[in-house]
């Protein structure tokens, strides 16, 4: 560690407890993973797709069936997610191999991962920020058991084990940049920072910031090791993605081909103007998601106030995280970039990592606190900028109690359950075990029927900007229906309704309705000709 951070004195660590920072530490942890167990439920999985297909990665990989899409016809390669969360699932699929039971294991070992990030996010606030232990208890609970990571990790989704990764993987990185120390330790962090990028390809930023720090102390033989090491570990993936590429029809290439594809497509539909629209699309979006932590339900004017206030807090925190911690400050750095630059809503991504996100208005407030100007105008200031620091973890705090009295965390699988359980018992009444069928809801049909399907809905690039019409949704699912001829054709959803109108009033008619069931659903069989 450098002179300077190790010199840092940890604000308020006098005696007792915090002289055993290992003791918080654990302390920290165990409250995260009782809250998280605590709200592990029995709703189904594949209700945000997501979940679901990672279920079906890792039954894939435990069934010794390989990296495949067990739930589509043939069974092809999988090339969408990298591997990293369903080979762990599948371990667990391993140790519990009855579905759906293994499910609420998939969620408690969630809930462990992020006991474990917390635990890292408060050694990382105590270590690197010289934060006192109160503080750094607070800062963690609050991103940790907030709502913008509840919603994510009490789904079986891989945000939590990136995290569960990446904190302790900054805390090496900043001790490793900052010391000259043996080379075991770099390679240790190489590797970690690759087995990151495997859970979520966003991790190429933590390789990205590791690299830069060192280059910027001319330390580019551990630079090059590091780059060396992380490619490396990448390699056989992205073959792996090249051997399999186009293995499905078009219109299922955005939901089950690699995201590097998915974006190549974009840009030959729109050019570099993608760039562009992406910024501004993501940056609004972005905004908008912020003003509503800080100030929820509040007023347009408010809310504009509490953005402005928000932002300049971000600015102030980042130029500290950066004295403190540079490779936390140069990972959330690239991280954002390819947040804003990347088509796709961002709400996701920065909560993924929002303990980390946190530490910047945190820094900002604390800088605000220990401030002492001399001037009367620069006390003005002061005295506004903690009062605005207030307002805001006022309006954050305000956010996270109506979340959790309206369990916000689960409102998603709650609201598809009760359509959900109408469609699986239709299928599980009409449709024989062999059976193809087409669906919203693929992966969940799969997984709890048992029969093979395949999707209706697509996902591109340019559906970020502008829906697709329903005729537009219509030619997606014919090209699926005449590839695959699937015995029913169930939608719930208004936009597949309208599609599949398209069709079953076409001359001649591609679909006819055979039935249909209360929550709004229809089933509807290609006719042949």
């Amino acid at each position: 560690m450098n002179s300077a951070a190790a010199s840092l004195p940890v604000v308020g660590a006098r005696s007792g407890i915090a002289t055993r920072p290992w003791v918080m530490t654990l302390l920290v942890g165990a409250a995260v993973l009782a809250v998280g167990a605590a709200l592990v439920d029995g709703l189904p999985v594949g209700v945000t797709n997501d979940d679901g297909m990672y279920v079906i990665l890792a039954k894939s990989l435990a069934t010794g069936h390989g990296y495949r899409w067990l739930n589509l016809p043939g069974t092809p390669a999988a090339t969408h997610f990298p591997p990293g969360y369903p080979a762990v699932l599948a371990l667990l699929w391993l140790l519990v191999p009855a579905f759906p039971t293994n499910v609420i294991l998939f969620k408690l070992a969630n809930a462990l991962f992020m006991a474990v990030a917390a635990a890292a996010t408060f050694s990382l606030a105590r270590q690197r920020l010289a934060m006192s232990d109160a503080a750094a208890a607070a800062l963690t609970l609050g991103a940790t058991l907030g709502i913008p990571m509840l919603t994510l990790s009490t789904i079986v989704m891989s945000e939590a084990l990136f995290l569960a990764l990446l904190v302790p993987t900054l805390l090496l990185a900043e001790r490793v940049c900052d010391e000259r120390g043996k080379l075991r330790d770099v390679l240790v962090l190489a590797v970690l920072a690759g087995a990151a990028t495997f859970v979520r390809t966003h991790g190429i930023a933590l390789v990205a910031a590791i690299m830069l720090v060192l280059a910027l102390r001319r330390r580019w033989y551990e630079a090059l090791i590091v780059a060396g090491i992380a490619l490396t570990m990448l390699a056989p993936w992205q073959i792996w993605v090249s051997i399999h590429s186009s293995a499905v029809p078009a219109a299922m290439r955005g939901n089950y081909e690699s995201y590097g594809a998915w974006l190549a497509a974009g840009f030959r539909v729109d050019g570099m103007a993608l760039v562009g629209r992406t910024v501004a699309r993501t940056t609004t979006e972005l905004a908008s998601m912020l003003a509503t932590l800080v100030a929820p339900s509040m007023p347009g004017l408010v809310r504009l106030a509490g953005l402005g206030a928000l932002l300049a807090s971000l600015v102030v925190g980042a130029r500290e995280l950066w004295r403190r911690a540079p490779v936390t400050a140069g990972f959330l750095g690239f991280y954002l970039l390819i947040v804003v630059l990347w088509p796709f809503s961002p709400t996701r991504f920065v909560w993924g990592v929002w303990p980390l996100v946190l530490l910047l208005p945190t820094l900002a407030a604390r800088r605000a606190l220990t401030w002492r100007p001399v001037a009367p105008a620069t006390r003005a200031i002061r005295v506004g900028a903690l009062a605005c620091c207030a307002l805001l973890a006022c309006g954050y705090a305000t956010y996270n109690v109506r979340g959790y009295r309206h369990q916000w965390w689960s409102s998603i699988p709650r609201s598809v359950s009760a359509s959900g359980r109408e469609l699986m018992l239709w299928i599980g009444n009409h449709a024989p075990s062999d059976a193809v069928i087409a669906t919203e809801v693929e992966s969940a049909v799969y997984l709890y029927t048992g029969r093979m399907t395949v999707p209706v809905s697509t996902f591109t690039v340019q559906e970020y900007f502008t829906p697709r019409t329903p005729r537009e949704n219509a030619a997606a699912i014919r090209e699926i229906v005449e590839r695959y001829r699937p015995r029913a054709v169930v939608v719930t959803s208004i936009r597949m309704r309208d599609a599949v109108r398209e069709l079953a009033l076409a001359t001649p008619p591609a679909l006819a309705v055979v039935d249909t069931f209360p929550a709004g659903g229809v089933v509807l069989v290609p006719i042949s000709r």
